[in-house]
Parts: C-alpha cells; sequence; structure tokens
C-alpha cells in the first residue's frame, strides 16, 4: 500500500507538470522570430465585420468562446468539427512556417494553446478567412466577396455569407460553377442551421 501511494503520487505529479508544459510550452518552441511574426500577422490583419462572426458564431455555437481543449473534448466524444476552433485551425495553417525542430502534433498542440493564450478566436477567425485560398484567384475573404457578390463582407446578407462559408469548407466540391447542386445544397445547409440556431436563442 505504501509503494502504491507514492506510485500515484508521483503520477500525479507528472500529469501536473505534463498539463503545465501543455499550456505554456508553446512559448518555449517557438523562436523570438515566430512569435513575433504571429504578432505582426495578427495585428495587421482586418477584422471581420460583425454580421461575419455573428454568423459563424450561430453556426458554430460557442467557438469564439471556448478553446482547443473544449475541441479535443469533442473529438473524445465524436462531436469534432476543425471548423468550431478558429485558433486550431490557425495553428494548422502557420505550423508548416513555423522554426520548431522535430515537429509532432504535440508541438501543434502547443501552439494552438499559445494562440489562445495570447490572443482570442475572434483574431484567429479574422485571420482564417484574410488569408484562405477560395481559389480562382481569391485569396482572403474580401476577394471571395466581391467576386461572388461585387459586394463588401459588411453588406454580404445571411444566405451570401452561407455561400462563403460553404466555400470555405471545401474551395473545390463546393465551387458553385463546377459543382453547382452540391454548392446550393451546402449553401442552405449552413444558413438552415443559422435560422435554427438563431431562432433557439
Amino acid at each position: 500500500m505504501k509503494y502504491l501511494k507514492r506510485t500515484l503520487i508521483f503520477a500525479f505529479l507528472l500529469l501536473i507538470i505534463f498539463l503545465t508544459y501543455v499550456e505554456f510550452g508553446g512559448r518555449y518552441i517557438l523562436s523570438h522570430d515566430d512569435r513575433r511574426v504571429i504578432t505582426v500577422t495578427i495585428r495587421s490583419t482586418p477584422e471581420l465585420p460583425q454580421n461575419f462572426t455573428s454568423f459563424y458564431s450561430i453556426i458554430y455555437k460557442n467557438s469564439l468562446t471556448k478553446n482547443s481543449w473544449n475541441y479535443n473534448l469533442k473529438v473524445l466524444l465524436g462531436q469534432n468539427n476543425i471548423s468550431e476552433c478558429p485558433c486550431r485551425e490557425m495553428a494548422f495553417r502557420i505550423f508548416p512556417s513555423m522554426d520548431i525542430k522535430n515537429k509532432n502534433s504535440l508541438d501543434y498542440f502547443l501552439v494552438t494553446r499559445y494562440l489562445e493564450q495570447n490572443y482570442n478566436q475572434t483574431d484567429c477567425l479574422n485571420f482564417n478567412f484574410s488569408n484562405f485560398d477560395f481559389l480562382e484567384n481569391r485569396k482572403g475573404i474580401e476577394k471571395v466577396s466581391k467576386s461572388l457578390f461585387d459586394k463588401d463582407i459588411k453588406d454580404l446578407t445571411s444566405l451570401e455569407i452561407a455561400e462563403v462559408i460553404a466555400l470555405y469548407e471545401n474551395p473545390v466540391k463546393n465551387n458553385r460553377i463546377r459543382y453547382p447542386d452540391r454548392a446550393l445544397a451546402r449553401t442552405k445547409y449552413f444558413h438552415e442551421l443559422y435560422l435554427k440556431n438563431l431562432n433557439k436563442k
């Protein structure tokens, strides 16, 4: 019993050390230059208008208030969706360019937690949509908004935002020219989900 107690205490201490590393390890594995690039990139990214962020937060409930721990819990419960955690998605996009030796999945999570501790999910959402390649020479949401609707983002209707979200989900298969039926179906799905969740408020 004495040895079992010591073993449990030791295991508990190891768990605490591991969780502490997971929470704060990002600042140590990221170089000064990488941290500076992240800061400059986020600060220089234009903010998405309220109509868009509201739509996003309604179809992906709590996505702008929860973090990657919540996402991983959903993974364990079989309810995961990468679009529900903007900072996790941003980490996925910037991770290949980071100066980290022997990159692995734990490092990826450390970068995600670093983003969440120093910025917020809305900052990451701004980055994701401003830098996403919608294909056909349309990098960033501003270009795709002009290309599809000849409008600024702030003037998009909820149905038009739904189409942008669908294109963001898959810019090839949800392209209205290449696959009009699928693109329309996904647009309707996101718009109906928006209306459904909006009515629950």
